[in-house]
């Protein structure tokens, strides 16, 4: 049975052609360039995410190397900041005090030490030793600490990318000690 249905040519919603509809009132060719250009927002949109992802990926590289840098001495051996144990700065990880989710801490060289994989994984950061060294090291620094994570922050790309240039410049004036 044929279909009773009989399309007309109406003027497209667009570009005021009449032609016959294509889609939301548009012709064919103004529909796909609509539904075109609405893919190419999203892979931008896309694209614009993955850089800050890339950007927050390497300054956590270069902001870690610096830590564990600052706290090694010139042979390059570090102690883990909770539990005393000897490696080289390369072996070591950069602990955070509080949590690398939070982004106003997260960079903060008050808030991170240089720990053994152990301590920072398997012990969680040994956080109640942490919590004691710091306060030891620096009385009241764990409540200015928290306070800071209270902060709602999140970095954009011009700063991520002056902080990266930042830590940069500061790991490798660390890193000199060990030319000698």
């Amino acid at each position: 049975m044929r279909s009773t249905i009989i399309n007309k040519k109406k003027i497209c919603i667009s570009c005021g052609v009449l032609d016959y509809h294509f889609s939301k009132k548009m012709c064919k060719q103004c529909a796909t360039v609509k539904s075109t250009s609405k893919r190419v927002e999203k892979y931008e949109e896309q694209q614009h995410d993955e850089s800050v992802s890339h950007l927050v990926e390497d300054l956590d590289s270069v902001f870690s190397q610096y830590i564990r840098c600052k706290y090694a001495n010139k042979d390059g051996m570090v102690a883990c900041y909770t539990s005393g144990k000897l490696m080289r700065w390369q072996d070591a990880q950069c602990g955070h005090f509080i949590s690398r989710k939070n982004y106003a801490t997260r960079w903060l060289p008050q808030n991170c030490r240089p720990q053994s994989e152990y301590d920072n994984c398997f012990l969680s950061g040994n956080i109640d030793v942490y919590r004691s060294k710091l306060e030891e090291e620096e009385p009241g620094i764990v409540e200015y600490l928290q306070e800071e994570a209270r902060q709602i922050s999140k970095p954009t790309r011009d700063e991520l990318k002056s902080l990266i240039i930042e830590y940069r410049h500061k790991l490798n004036l660390v890193k000199k000690k060990f030319e000698k």
